[in-house]
């Protein structure tokens, strides 16, 4: 997961924050396998009523394949089966591929947070939808 991390983001996760993720009560995490290699993963909170995206990636070889969009839906069923009624995730402005995404799933813009991204300081914007 690391490997995607640094191929999609400019500020990866690293493996000791995945590890910490994964050992967390709350924490719901899929990972899809394709070819016998992991091609994509979702990382998303259950607490209560509420299921927050934390994070979600797919390896560029296999991006433009509805790998994600499955893997979100999927997480985002699991979510509902646990109780959560409402999800919330947020975004980088400029990451229009994932906001396309999010917002033919239904999601909608909730707010703004603003430098929310470090070190470059990109806005985050807030979506959210019912489950």
């Amino acid at each position: 997961m690391t490997a995607i991390e640094r191929a999609c983001f400019n500020n990866p996760w690293s493996r000791s924050l995945f590890v910490e993720e994964m050992c967390l009560p709350m924490s719901m995490d899929l990972v899809a396998l394709t070819l016998g290699q992991v091609a994509g993963f979702c990382c998303v909170w259950v607490v209560g009523a509420r299921a927050k995206v934390q994070n979600l990636a797919v390896h560029p070889a296999f991006q433009r394949r509805g790998l994600g969009r499955y893997l979100l839906l999927q997480a985002l069923s699991q979510a509902r089966d646990q109780g959560a009624v409402r999800a919330a995730l947020e975004v980088r402005t400029g990451n229009l591929a994932a906001l396309s995404l999010y917002y033919t799933l239904g999601f909608c813009l909730e707010g703004r947070r603003p430098g929310y991204y470090y070190p470059e300081g990109e806005d985050a914007l807030v979506l959210g939808r019912d489950l």
